[in-house]
């Protein structure tokens, strides 16, 4: 009788250790110039709020102390501090064969 309690344990210590990943450090506001912050895990830029699938990509930390902002061609977009590439840089996958 104590090993489905002890499973139910373990699940929920699993859950709330994923949740907390998920959504540990919330980020900081970091939109200018109308633009809005989107996608499923906050990694998208745009004009108006768009949804993406929920699939996560390591590279979406980077997202979260960037600055979403008009760019110079007029567009919604990450704005690409130095900070930024080399993040995303440090999360690139290598080159499939």
């Amino acid at each position: 009788m104590r090993r489905p309690a002890l499973l139910l344990s373990l699940a929920m210590i699993g859950c709330v250790a994923l949740v907390g990943c998920m959504f540990d450090a919330p980020p900081r506001p970091r939109v200018e110039d109308s633009c809005v912050i989107g996608g499923c895990s906050g990694e998208l830029c745009a004009d108006q709020p768009v949804v993406s699938p929920c699939i996560w990509q390591d590279a979406y930390v980077c997202y979260r102390d960037a600055t979403c902002a008009r760019q110079s061609d007029g567009a919604c977009g990450w704005t690409q501090t130095v900070e930024l590439k080399a993040c995303l840089a440090s999360h690139a996958s290598p080159p499939s064969r």
